[in-house]
């Protein structure tokens, strides 16, 4: 009888330990996800004398989710970007291309509730991005000099964004993301220039 009784006593806290454990796993899940964005420049100072129209891009990556609470998480993760824009000189019709390549990580802290059959989120926070080309009219913008009328850009950037979506079935979501930059990516003095990308895009969560 005390054997049966250790026996059924170590089956239960087996069962216990293993259930606490799986509940701790499910905090962390991953996922990847894919957008398609359109981005242009705030210019200002100088660089008021060109006109920054909106491009199509795009990013793909990667993204880690860890659950504080389950109405609270915190989401990290590193995309890999390409953003387009044509620039126009002020009073002209012309206008070229800028077309830039590079990664990104976004931190964000997020707000999510149970919706219908699925979970609606709403988070914001900051990002860091590397430029690894930048291109208009086929001359490297991240070379010293830049070109005549388009100085040399910063390789860094940074700034906040915010994100809203909701997730179907535990796994896919549908979201849209806004980045507003805070990084003077202009290297010349005088002139100022701000990265702003709006995507949305499909994730899904393992």
């Amino acid at each position: 009888m005390k054997k049966n009784m250790l026996t059924l006593a170590f089956a239960l806290s087996t069962l216990l330990f293993s259930t606490q454990l799986s509940a701790q796993e499910s905090k962390l899940s991953l996922g990847f996800r894919a957008n398609s964005s359109l981005s242009n420049y705030s210019l200002s100072g100088q660089a008021k004398s060109l006109k920054s129209k909106m491009g199509i891009g795009g990013s793909a990556g990667g993204f880690i989710k860890y659950d504080l609470t389950p109405n609270f998480a915190v989401q990290s993760g590193i995309d890999v970007y390409f953003h387009s824009s044509k620039l126009e000189s002020t009073g002209s019709t012309s206008s070229r291309k800028l077309n830039s390549f590079g990664v990104e990580i976004p931190l964000y802290g997020i707000i999510q509730g149970e919706l219908g059959s699925g979970k609606a989120f709403i988070g914001a926070g900051p990002y860091a991005g590397y430029g690894i080309s930048a291109k208009l009219g086929g001359v490297s913008l991240f070379k010293e000099n830049g070109t005549p009328d388009m100085p040399a850009l910063n390789r860094f950037d940074y700034g906040v964004g915010g994100i809203i979506g909701y997730e179907f079935d535990q796994h896919w979501q549908l979201k849209a993301n806004y980045q507003f930059g805070l990084a003077d990516l202009d290297k010349a003095k005088g002139a100022g220039m701000k990265s702003r990308v709006a995507s949305v895009g499909i994730a899904y969560k393992f």
